[in-house]
């Protein structure tokens, strides 16, 4: 292209700047949105990781539960099997 008079080169000069400042703009823009993406993504993880060390504090205390239930069940049929032995022993007395 030929160089350009008559105050023409001053209007290329201003439409470079404004392209350049669209261009700034533009990335910015991307960058932030990169940015804010990234922190909703993180905070998700977090979130998930408390929900999981939850859960996990919960199956731990579940199990604890069921232990006990088993062991209390345990007793109860020893004690229903030494009731049973002792009523057969009186009937047969």
């Amino acid at each position: 292209m030929a160089a350009q008079t008559n105050g023409t080169g001053k209007c290329v000069t201003l439409s470079l700047v404004n392209v350049l400042v669209g261009w700034i703009i533009t990335f910015g823009t991307v960058m932030w949105y990169l940015g804010q993406k990234t922190t909703t993504y993180d905070l998700n993880i977090a979130s998930i990781e408390r929900e999981v060390s939850q859960l996990d504090e919960r199956l731990d205390t579940s199990e604890a539960f069921r232990a006990s239930i088993v062991i209390d069940l345990a007793e109860i049929k020893t004690d229903v099997l030494w009731i049973r032995k002792t009523l057969e022993n009186a009937k047969h007395n």
